[in-house]
């Protein structure tokens, strides 16, 4: 079975949350979705923000890999909804799964408008 995470927070590479994502797993796919409406900060906030993600999906690939999953990694510009939807499409997955580490309500609102934009099940860990 083939997953879409899209790597949301900082929080996405801890041992709990993969550990639980990738059960009957074979195959995973990393989404980084740079999303220039949720960046409000000058030019060099928002290179921090991307070399920062970039370093929580590196941590989390290794956290996969070390699970013997096959895994590989995506960058995309543009919006964040829409990209996640797309992806997981052309992927061909069958779930997208997302971390909700704070329990924070705003993910109840992203698996609604996922919902909207695609059929593929959305799982919150």
């Amino acid at each position: 079975m083939r997953i879409l995470v899209p790597v949301l927070s900082q929080k996405d590479a801890s041992d709990a949350f993969v550990s639980e994502a990738v059960k009957g797993v074979s195959v995973v796919h990393l989404l980084l979705v740079l999303d220039s409406n949720s960046l409000h900060a000058d030019f060099g906030f928002k290179a921090n923000e991307i070399l920062n993600a970039r370093k929580t999906v590196e941590a989390l690939k290794k956290e996969v890999k070390a699970r013997r999953k096959l895994c590989n990694d995506i960058i995309e510009w543009g919006n964040t909804i829409e990209k996640i939807a797309q992806i997981a499409e052309m992927k061909q997955v069958k779930k997208i799964v997302l971390h909700n580490a704070e329990k924070n309500p705003h993910f109840d609102q992203m698996q609604i408008a996922l919902q909207r934009h695609t059929q593929i099940p959305v799982e919150i860990i």
